[in-house]
C-alpha cells in the first residue's frame, strides 16, 4: 500500500463528524511512512490531483500538520 493509499485509508477511519482530518508526524510513523512531514503532504497532494479526487489536501498556514478534507 502506497503513501497516498494509507493516509486516505486513515482519513476515512478519523474524520467522525466532520470532513477533515488532521495528520501530524507521529500519524505518519503510526502508518509506517518514513517522510517528513511536507514531503508526504505534497506526495499525498499530487497523487490526489493526478486523480482528480475531491479529497483535498491543505495546510491552513500550519508547517506541523496538513489535512485532508472531502469536498466532493
Amino acid at each position: 500500500m502506497g503513501i497516498t493509499e494509507k493516509v486516505l485509508s486513515d482519513h476515512q477511519a478519523r474524520k467522525g463528524h466532520g470532513d477533515t482530518t488532521w495528520f501530524t508526524q507521529a500519524d505518519l510513523q503510526r502508518l509506517g511512512i518514513d517522510l517528513p512531514l511536507m514531503s508526504a503532504m505534497q506526495t499525498v497532494q499530487h497523487t490526489l490531483r493526478m486523480q482528480r479526487a475531491a479529497t483535498l489536501v491543505e495546510t491552513a498556514g500550519s508547517v506541523d500538520r496538513f489535512s485532508l478534507r472531502d469536498a466532493g
